[in-house]
């Protein structure tokens, strides 16, 4: 019984002080779902539908466009809003990477939409977080202009 016992200590022991096993990355059915989410935010855009766009976002998301400050949780509605109000339409998301590992996610990528005639690109990261009820929302939604590269600099000549 002693021996058991022993044995049983040393197990458990082995079982507590084991390294924790690696994180799975997603698989290609759960990047599928994180990439829907794009899609809805699209066509929230596209059918002017602010409820649908707020959606994809978690109640405590980070906003963060252009030339503005974090924006977090409700007070990046009026962001998002603006493109709908602005008359934003034919947007379009282009992932260029996503992956992800557990509950959380990121994706990388272009967007573009017509405004005013005009066609205007972004680039974007998200990150994403699956909820508790299985839904994928993003919890940080950050882009910016894309700028045309810069010339490289003449080298200096020497005398």
């Amino acid at each position: 019984m002693r021996l058991s016992s022993l044995l049983l200590g040393f197990g458990l022991c082995a079982v507590a002080c084991a390294p924790p096993a690696a994180p799975v990355a997603l698989s290609a059915a759960e990047l599928d779902a994180v990439k829907a989410v794009d899609a809805a935010f699209a066509a929230g855009i596209n059918a002017k539908d602010t409820t649908a766009v707020f959606a994809v976002y978690a109640a405590d998301a980070k906003v963060m466009p252009p030339d503005s400050p974090a924006l977090d949780g409700a007070a990046g509605h009026p962001a998002m809003a603006s493109l709908i109000a602005g008359g934003a339409s034919e947007m379009t998301l282009t992932q260029t990477t996503a992956y992800g590992v557990g509950d959380l996610a990121y994706i990388v990528g272009t967007a573009s939409w017509k405004m005013g005639g005009a066609t205007e690109t972004v680039k974007y990261t998200e990150v994403l977080r699956k909820g508790a009820d299985g839904k994928w929302r993003y919890v940080v939604d950050m882009f910016s202009s894309v700028a045309p590269a810069a010339a490289a600099a003449a080298p200096a000549k020497k005398k």
